[in-house]
C-alpha cells in the first residue's frame, strides 16, 4: 500500500506542476539608423502564469475583448521589466509592450517594439523568461535582419552578445 502511494503522489505532483516549454522569442532588426526593433515572444500562458505568481505572489488575470484574450500590459511590463532586455553598446534600448494574446491552443505571444540610433553592428540580449521558476527551460531567440542569428539561453547562459 505504501508503494501505491508513492507512485501516486509521484504522478499526480507531475501531472499537475507546470511544464517546461522552449520559449521562442523573434527579433527583427533593421540595417539602417533611426529604426524600430520589432519583438515576438512566444511562449506558453500557463508556464508565464505560474512564473507570474511565483515572482509576484499574486495570480495574473486574463481579459476578454471583442478580438482575443489577453493580459494586463502593466503586468507583463513590470514582469518583463528585469527579465528581459536589449542594449547596442552598453546603453540599453527602451522597449514597449504593445500588446498580447493568449491563443486557443494556449501559447502567449507579446508584442514590443524598440528603437536604437546608430546602425547596429550588435545587440546584447539578456533574457531569463521563466527560469528561475522552470529551471529546464530554454528561452531561443532568433534575430531577423542586419543579424541574422540564433541562440538559446538557459538558467546558466542569460547572455548573449550577437555580432
Amino acid at each position: 500500500m505504501h508503494i501505491y502511494l508513492k507512485i501516486y503522489l509521484i504522478l499526480f505532483t507531475h501531472l499537475f506542476s507546470p511544464s517546461e516549454h522552449e520559449t521562442r522569442c523573434q527579433v527583427r532588426n533593421m540595417a539602417k539608423e533611426n529604426e524600430d526593433l520589432e519583438i515576438s515572444i512566444e511562449l506558453i500562458a500557463h508556464d508565464f502564469e505560474y512564473a507570474f505568481k511565483k515572482e509576484m505572489n499574486t495570480q495574473i488575470k486574463s481579459s476578454l475583448n471583442k478580438k482575443n484574450e489577453s493580459y494586463s500590459l502593466n503586468e507583463i511590463k513590470f514582469y518583463l521589466k528585469n527579465r528581459f532586455s536589449i542594449s547596442q553598446k552598453g546603453s540599453e534600448i527602451n522597449l514597449e509592450v504593445i500588446g498580447n494574446e493568449i491563443k486557443l491552443d494556449g501559447t502567449l505571444l507579446i508584442y514590443m517594439e524598440g528603437n536604437y540610433n546608430k546602425r547596429i553592428k550588435h545587440l546584447k540580449i539578456y533574457n531569463d523568461l521563466l527560469v528561475d521558476w522552470l529551471p529546464n527551460q530554454q528561452n531561443i531567440v532568433n534575430l531577423n535582419g542586419a543579424i541574422k542569428s540564433s541562440f538559446s539561453y538557459n538558467k546558466n547562459q542569460k547572455s548573449h552578445v550577437f555580432q
